[in-house]
């Protein structure tokens, strides 16, 4: 005769009902866009140091243990919300700047004025995430590769360097390191499209989208020497 099971004793026959999932619930398969843009608004507004998974879970409306399942870390949300989007869209710009036959056949001014303007928009129309990439850039952290993150803005750069190069050397303009010089350049135009506004007292006293471009545009080609008559 088999031992009687006490009333309170599990049946080992029957499988174990799992923990009721406690969290707030949302429609499946939005969770990751979510914690995407709570990551990128917290990031934008504390910092990405100072920002917790919780604080990220709680705006974004979710479980916290959700970012780890989706990204492993904060650090591999930090990536996917932050450096890998800005590194995609500036490899796009730069591809389609270096291929894009109709502005390789323009004029100096013209060829130049597309780079800044195309730069310029992608910047202002990525803000939020421009700005925290200046934290990344310029901060250490302990919970973010930052080794890996300057890689990826390397590779983004070099390509271009030795066109550049050519570019200068065509004009008459010599320079010993032109990665340099592009470097200088790209983020004059990126620290255009982020701060300049900020350093007027009111928005409305600050020059329109054109009237930048054109002054990048005229900075780079002539320095602070006047235009050629």
């Amino acid at each position: 005769m088999s031992p009687r099971r006490s009333a309170s004793a599990p049946d080992p026959a029957v499988a174990p009902r799992p923990a009721p999932r406690t969290g707030p619930r949302v429609r499946r398969g939005t969770a990751p866009t979510l914690l995407l843009e709570a990551a990128r608004e917290l990031f934008a507004e504390r910092g990405h140091r100072a920002t917790t998974t919780r604080q990220i879970a709680e705006r974004a409306g979710v479980s916290e243990d959700l970012i780890f399942r989706y990204y492993g870390s904060k650090n591999g949300l930090l990536q996917e919300a932050v450096v890998r989007p800005l590194v995609e869209l500036l490899d796009r710009l730069r591809a389609s700047w270096v291929d894009s036959a109709e502005v390789r056949a323009t004029g100096d001014a013209d060829l130049v004025r597309a780079f800044v303007g195309r730069l310029y928009d992608a910047v202002d129309g990525n803000r939020t995430i421009a700005m925290i990439m200046v934290q990344i850039l310029t901060e250490k952290s302990e919970e973010l590769d930052v080794e890996q993150v300057h890689a990826q803005v390397t590779d983004l750069f070099e390509p271009l360097a030795p066109a550049f190069g050519t570019y200068l050397a065509g004009r008459g303009v010599e320079r010993a390191d032109p990665a340099l010089t592009l470097r200088l350049i790209m983020v004059l135009i990126g620290s255009a499209a982020v701060f300049l506004p900020g350093t007027y007292a009111r928005p409305g006293l600050a020059p329109d989208r054109g009237h930048i471009v054109d002054e990048i545009t005229t900075l780079i080609l002539h320095g602070l020497q006047p235009p050629p008559a």
